[in-house]
């Protein structure tokens, strides 16, 4: 409240015009009510009435921080830890998890850094820092295979395909793979866990944080450390990037997650959209449309990412975002010690889920919907019962557990997310102003007329000399949106008609007409190909 009175009496001083004022001591009254509410219990504008359950189970068998849980439908959770060993419980009545047989499952030689359940609960993944992701049989705790990249590198991340066929992993060499596990029999008679390797993928220099599948198992989207979002084919074609979202965190991508049920399949049944969440180190969580469209030649039908809607609530990193099996809840873990529920269709805060005291890992919904689990570096897994925001949310029609369609339109509200800066009103400029924490200078942004059309031309200059933006950080804030949205509309203008690059051969540059798909992942023209092999050449031609 301090710093409120003194922008007050700031505002008394420069003497502006009374409807201006008002306005703008009403966002920042808003800013610091939030603030407020995030020092005294981690809410920020979720109302008195909002949910904060207690937990109804708390484990505590971990030596280590729990860094990652999974559910597997709801009779099963998983948990890993930094202390080497992955631990399986079993839901018994009256909400008590009890440790099954064969648990501990121990395999690895670092820490744990991811758990994964497959869609059909037969098999667990676990990720290590050694460089290897087991696959367990749930059934026996026994060790189906051990995979390994060639670098031998930390994996970070590991997930599967929702019809069980495939394993995403990514980590510290900087790539994703995609492994073929569709079989226990397969994993078992390979002679080489290797040869489950179906393609590796590879964005930049920067560590591979995050991975997930669209829903129907036909996508894969990656994040990474060096905050770029991209989406890749899971089935076929070249190991470059369908479509890439750069910067879409400041400081990195830490969580990504699809939601299972929520999206738009076209009546052509050729052009689909998605509904991605990001988790970031920027506190910020974002709502995602993956557009992947038609993919006739000849359109403007490339894949897109754009950002929907930003989520604001968390006052330090946000370590994991997962939706629920009915895509009506997103839950986010982090590093301010709680775990937010919200509404990714309403787009609002539905609850508060606090017990933890270091900062939460990972979270995970059992199958139903009803129960959350909790990791935590306090080495303790906490569960709450959160039937009370599940039904507060209506049903999708013709969403049941035996039939899940995207058919389900993103919601068409205004928000500044989904308008181009270049539209933005002088009103949105300065709302964005507040919720970036940069209140004070919304008043000589206003008395300057700053709207979007202008703020595209503003320079490091203009902010510090002319707007009266003196700190070095607040400035940067705002050139990078300014950049940002100079990108996107570069990016646009690009010519529609031209091919994307995975239908060029890498061979010859050109658009392929006969295609043939090799064995190091790529496909290229035929007859290229046949001259490569003709001229003695026996290695892949992406490694020259």
């Amino acid at each position: 409240m301090t710093n409120f009175l003194k922008y007050k009496n700031w505002y008394r001083m420069e003497g502006v015009d009374d409807k201006d004022h008002f306005r703008d001591l009403e966002l920042i009254r808003e800013r610091f009510t939030m603030n407020r509410n995030r020092g005294k219990n981690g809410n920020s504008g979720d109302g008195d009435g909002a949910m904060k359950p207690s937990p109804v189970c708390t484990i505590k068998d971990h030596t280590n921080d729990v860094t990652s849980v999974d559910f597997a439908g709801r009779s099963l959770l998983a948990t890993g830890s930094s202390d080497k060993s992955v631990r399986v419980y079993k839901w018994q009545v009256g909400d008590a998890f009890i440790e099954v047989s064969y648990s501990p499952l121990l395999g690895h030689t670092y820490g744990i850094n991811c758990v994964c359940f497959s869609p059909f609960g037969t098999k667990l993944a676990s990720a290590s820092t050694d460089g290897s992701t087991i696959l367990w049989d749930v059934k026996t705790g026994d060790q189906l295979c051990s995979l390994h990249p060639a670098s031998d590198a930390a994996v970070r991340v590991c997930a599967f395909s929702p019809n069980s066929a495939l394993l995403a992993t990514g980590g510290d060499d900087d790539m994703a793979g995609i492994w073929d596990v569709s079989t226990l029999s397969l994993l078992r008679h390979k002679q080489s866990p290797d040869q489950c390797l179906l393609r590796r993928m590879c964005g930049d220099e920067s560590t591979v944080t995050s991975v997930s599948f669209t829903p129907d198992s036909c996508y894969l989207a990656t994040g990474s450390s060096g905050g770029e979002v991209r989406v890749w084919d899971a089935r076929y074609g070249h190991s470059v990037p369908l479509a890439m979202k750069a910067e879409a965190h400041d400081l990195g991508v830490s969580s990504l997650h699809f939601s299972p049920a929520v999206g738009k399949e076209e009546g052509s049944g050729i052009g689909k959209q998605y509904l991605l969440a990001s988790g970031g180190q920027d506190t910020e969580l974002h709502l995602w449309v993956v557009e992947i469209g038609s993919q006739i030649l000849g359109g403007d039908n490339s894949p897109t990412i754009s950002l929907h809607h930003s989520l604001h609530g968390h006052s330090a990193p946000i370590m994991c975002v997962k939706f629920s099996s009915n895509g009506l809840i997103l839950a986010s873990a982090s590093g301010d010690k709680t775990v937010r529920l919200w509404d990714p269709l309403k787009l609002t805060a539905l609850g508060v889920l606090e017990g933890h005291k270091r900062y939460v890992t990972s979270c995970a919904f059992s199958d139903d919907g009803a129960l959350v689990a909790a990791g935590s570096g306090d080495r303790v897994v906490h569960l709450w019962r959160v039937d009370g925001a599940t039904s507060s949310v209506n049903p999708l029609p013709g969403n049941t557990s035996s039939t899940r369609k995207l058919l389900v339109k993103f919601p068409s509200q205004r928000f500044r997310e989904n308008i181009k800066l270049i539209e933005w009103s002088c009103e949105d400029v300065c709302g964005w102003l507040v919720e970036q924490g940069l209140a004070e200078y919304s008043h000589n942004f206003r008395s300057h007329a700053i709207d979007g059309r202008e703020l595209l031309t503003v320079t490091d200059e203009i902010l510090e000399q002319k707007l009266g933006v003196d700190a070095l950080g607040h400035r940067n804030k705002v050139l990078r949106l300014i950049r940002n949205s100079t990108q996107d509309s570069q990016a646009k203008k690009t010519a529609p008609d031209a091919p994307p690059t995975e239908y060029l051969c890498p061979i010859t540059q050109e658009l392929i007409n006969d295609p043939v798909l090799c064995a190091d992942g790529f496909t290229y023209e035929r007859v290229a190909m046949e001259a490569w092999l003709a001229s003695g050449k026996r290695t892949s031609p992406m490694d020259q």
